[in-house]
């Protein structure tokens, strides 16, 4: 009991400095600004713009014509007006979070929005929406602009918010685009207008000085864009605090442990390395190979896909790539499908794991790879029970843009998705499958998939070009505004395309997992012990979307999304317990 208060001691102190360090991160949230109910600021007091926080934001006030461009700034919360009427009205129906003042932008004719900072760094991000001006329009048309989607809901229309940083020099650091409406699918199903709060990450601009805002769309006439040129933002905020950073933090299960070094990861080609004990089986048999046209032929051999992980990077198959030409005539990507002399089940824990050969940038180049992120070809992953129905995991992509053939991805964006973790040059980790997370699906409900006799696994490539899509809209969304609310749209999924050789998702191994029994052996070195202590410690008092969030330190059911003393209490309970396989 002694021990279990000092802890929960800990934990508190570390979630409050946690708190405060959060709080003093933001840049700007516009709660400091005045305003009467339901009313806006334009800059018709002629002050040129507005500070909050630690930004000021540009204004241009045209008396003469009572317009103005730059951002003004509102508290208005009514979604039902439309037109011109409409264009202090953020579609959200309020600020971000429950705040009461947002922010509206209008690019106009004489001087595009512009955030100054106070101090030059690097903005983790901000959040955005339509106004309801912008929506409507684009929803249904009106006398200006097109209906997107057009009549028959087939025409590939888009609104695209550009994001520039400049130093303290004035020099250009980069652009971030992200898309306010995105009717570009082939599959009508996945068009969307945003209408919630969405946050945009804009690390990758690096340290800035100021931010330049700008719109462009599909639907342009004989002056420029038909769409209506406003926006909405809200809640900015500096890299530390960035609540996109480390959302999917899930690690990699070890392919190789050492034994005599508390069970962590080790190089294959370590002497001391030994098969991860979590490991209870592995694919044994190919049942269908199809990759894409044009795989060049030493790297088409299925069978490299069976038996345990090696993490030799050219012990592989791959499925191949699709080009633009391939996918404009509608060619099927790649796939492998698997199968196993002892079935997968659900239990508690991950249950099986998939090895592709991806690896950590170690440099940054002008190519598009930057240190420390992950060069990788992805895969959607089904599961099957008789051959035939097979279900696939709800992933979620968050890449905001191509990344070009060479191109890489940051894994804590991705979920579900094999090819997330590293398994090459010394690392051999596979990314972890739970079955849990395919509880719900129609198909496994009915009994056509069942999840306690999993025989075959298929792993279909995604070609890094944006054509196929995410099932985020199945998932969680850490930047919802309700508890348990999903991701308002799926996500066009990004990764190194075109590639070439052996393009495509290139597998190594799939393998099969003992049951987890205890969820406070966080690290799945098969005991409860001082490491599994410092990671829940580490990510206390964080919730999900958080810095520092890691969602195995989410013991306690029922999964309430925030690590706490609940969880610790879970942690204690099973303290120096170890897994049955743990040997």
């Amino acid at each position: 009991m002694k021990m279990s208060k000092k802890l929960r001691h800990l934990a508190c102190l570390i979630a409050g400095s946690i708190a405060v360090s959060a709080a003093q991160a933001q840049i700007a949230t516009f709660d400091d600004l005045s305003l009467a109910p339901e009313s806006y600021w334009n800059g018709s007091d002629g002050s040129g713009g507005f500070t909050s926080g630690g930004a000021h934001l540009s204004n241009s006030y045209n008396a003469a014509w009572d317009s103005w461009d730059g951002f003004s700034y509102s508290n208005i919360t009514d979604t039902a007006t439309q037109g011109i009427a409409a264009q202090y009205n953020a579609i959200a129906g309020g600020g971000q979070g429950g705040s009461a003042i947002y922010a509206v932008a209008y690019v106009g004719w004489v001087s595009p929005p512009v955030m100054t900072l106070n101090t030059a760094g690097v903005v983790g991000g901000l959040y955005v929406t339509n106004t309801c001006h912008t929506y409507y329009s684009m929803l249904n048309g009106d006398a200006f602009a097109k209906k997107f989607g057009g009549q028959t809901g087939n025409d590939r229309d888009w609104l695209v918010l550009t994001i520039a940083g400049k130093n303290a020099n004035g020099t250009a650091t980069g652009k971030v685009n992200f898309y306010l409406a995105d009717y570009r699918s082939t599959d009508n199903s996945n068009d969307y207008i945003v209408k919630t709060w969405e946050y945009v990450d804009l690390t990758p601009l690096g340290e800035v000085k100021s931010l330049e805002f700008a719109l462009s769309s599909s639907d342009v006439g004989d002056w420029g864009m038909n769409t209506p040129a406003s926006f909405a933002i809200d809640t900015i905020v500096s890299q530390s605090a960035s609540p996109h950073a480390g959302v999917y933090t899930e690690a990699g299960i070890n392919g190789y442990t050492d034994p005599h070094n508390h069970g962590r990861h080790a190089d294959p080609q370590d002497p001391n390395a030994a098969i991860n004990p979590i490991f209870r089986g592995w694919a044994t048999a190919v049942v269908s190979y199809t990759p894409a046209p044009g795989l060049a032929p030493q790297w088409a051999d299925p069978n490299k896909a069976l038996g345990p992980a090696t993490g030799d990077r050219l012990d592989i198959v791959s499925l191949g790539d699709l080009n633009r030409a391939m996918i404009d005539q509608g060619a099927p990507p790649g796939e492998v499908t698997l199968s196993f002399d002892e079935p997968i089940r659900q239990a508690s824990g991950y249950d099986f794991a998939v090895f592709e050969n991806g690896f950590i940038s170690a440099a940054t180049y002008n190519t598009g790879s930057v240190e420390g992120q992950m060069f990788t070809e992805l895969g959607y992953v089904e599961v099957s029970s008789d051959g035939v129905n097979f279900v696939r995991f709800p992933a979620v992509s968050l890449t905001p843009a191509p990344t070009g053939p060479y191109g890489t991805v940051e894994i804590s964006n991705l979920y579900n998705l094999a090819g997330k973790h590293p398994n090459a040059g010394g690392i051999c980790t596979g990314t972890p499958f739970d079955l849990a997370e395919i509880a719900g699906d129609p198909d496994v409900v009915s009994g056509l998939v069942d999840i306690n006799n999993i025989r075959y696994v298929r792993i279909v490539d995604i070609p890094g070009s944006g054509d196929l899509y995410d099932r985020a809209s199945a998932r969680p969304d850490p930047a919802s505004e309700t508890a348990g609310g999903r991701y308002p749209h799926n996500h066009p999924i990004y990764d190194a395309w075109v590639t070439f050789g052996s393009g495509g998702l290139d597998l190594e191994a799939v393998g099969v997992l003992h049951e987890q029994k205890l969820s406070a052996d966080i690290d799945l070195n098969g005991a409860v012990d001082i490491l599994d202590l410092e990671l829940l410690l580490s990510a206390f008092g964080s919730h999900f979307g958080q810095p520092g969030w890691i969602g195995r330190c989410d013991l306690a059911e029922p999964k309430d999304l925030v690590i706490d003393v609940f969880d610790l209490a879970v942690l204690v309970d099973q303290w120096q317990n170890t897994e049955d396989w743990c040997f």
